[in-house]
């Protein structure tokens, strides 16, 4: 059995290893899309699942009999919209964290070592329409860049610009898209200048407390300001 802490483990090693000392020798690194997709999937589920409970909770609540009050039930609404949105929150720190890794990953190329042996060395670079590598130079694919290694010392000196034709079947996994909530999910702090200022000259109504409305996507939301992530469309257009 595979533990959901050893593949977490596997995907964050990958750009720690990326990023090690210049005397390193850098080789292709596997990828994860098989288990990116499960974890996307599973953080489907989860927020589906607290959707489901919520909107199933609401519906009993608001029937006859249900001996659920007006206010208890706002008060189960709030308590259901706070647990989505710490759960985006945590889901959108994830990322955040993994982007910074990946940059660090890309920032160690420079001064990386990649000896002639290495199989990272592209043998024929008019395979990848990349010109003649200069005398005493070699190319490199790391990381998934291609990168010119000085022959003397071995090291990067070089990482080159990306180009449409370059191949993508060795560029480590990025950050996951976030769940589909039905909502822009970017966070939109209170002074970004997509805050609503007056709501009134747009006929909205005044926002709830500890809220605020902004134009996201081509949608008018409402923002929850501690997490400053949308909770509701307000309008469509």
């Amino acid at each position: 059995m595979v533990w959901p802490g050893m593949i977490r483990w596997s995907l964050l090693c990958a750009p720690a290893f990326m990023a090690m000392p210049a005397w390193a020798q850098l080789e292709p690194l596997p990828r994860f899309e098989a288990l990116e997709k499960q974890f996307q999937m599973e953080e489907q589920r989860q927020v589906d699942q607290l959707e489901t409970a919520r909107q199933r909770e609401m519906t009993s609540s608001a029937l006859p009999g249900s001996g659920v009050s007006e206010a208890e039930r706002a008060l189960r609404g709030l308590d259901y919209q706070r647990q989505r949105d710490d759960l985006l929150l945590k889901l959108e720190q994830d990322r955040a964290r993994v982007q910074r890794e990946r940059d660090i990953a890309d920032a160690a190329l420079l001064n990386a070592r990649v000896p002639a042996t290495s199989t990272a060395v592209v043998g024929e670079p008019n395979t990848y329409l990349l010109p003649p590598a200069p005398p005493g130079k070699y190319y490199a694919r790391v990381n998934g860049r291609f990168v010119l290694v000085d022959a003397t010392s071995e090291l990067v000196e070089r990482v080159l610009p990306l180009q449409p034709t370059n191949p993508t079947a060795d560029v480590p996994l990025g950050p996951r898209h976030m769940p589909d909530t039905g909502l822009p999910v970017r966070r939109v702090s209170a002074t970004s200048a997509l805050v609503i200022r007056d709501p009134g000259a747009l006929a909205l109504p005044l926002a709830p407390a500890g809220q605020y409305y902004a134009r996201l996507d081509g949608k008018i939301v409402l923002v929850d300001a501690r997490t400053e992530l949308p909770v509701s469309i307000a309008r469509a257009g």
